[in-house]
């Protein structure tokens, strides 16, 4: 019998989350990484401690405790330098035996 992935989430921790220098190293990276399955749909989600841009100090809860944000995206799929919408590559109707040089 298969495992049901529908409506489950993974959770991925960066090295070094639970220290200041640890997640200050992380810089722009997110602090953590899950990957959910909503009705059957692959996403993923990134979080990242909540910084004030004017001071940089972390955003609190009225309890004290730092805050997460986050972005929900579709998975992470194979070389991210390949472009979707890239110009596709000339055809020439010439075969180079023709040419005059």
């Amino acid at each position: 019998m298969a495992f049901d992935k529908t409506n489950t989430a993974i959770v991925f921790v960066e090295d070094g989350l639970f220290n200041k220098d640890g997640v200050e190293a992380l810089g722009k990276k997110p602090v953590i990484v899950v990957k959910a399955n909503i009705d059957g749909v692959e996403k993923e989600i990134s979080l990242w401690f909540s910084k004030d841009k004017e001071t940089g100090q972390y955003k609190l809860t009225s309890q004290g405790n730092k805050m997460l944000t986050g972005k929900v995206s579709d998975p992470y799929q194979g070389d991210g330098f390949a472009q979707q919408n890239a110009t596709p590559a000339p055809v020439f109707e010439k075969s180079d035996a023709e040419l005059p040089f």
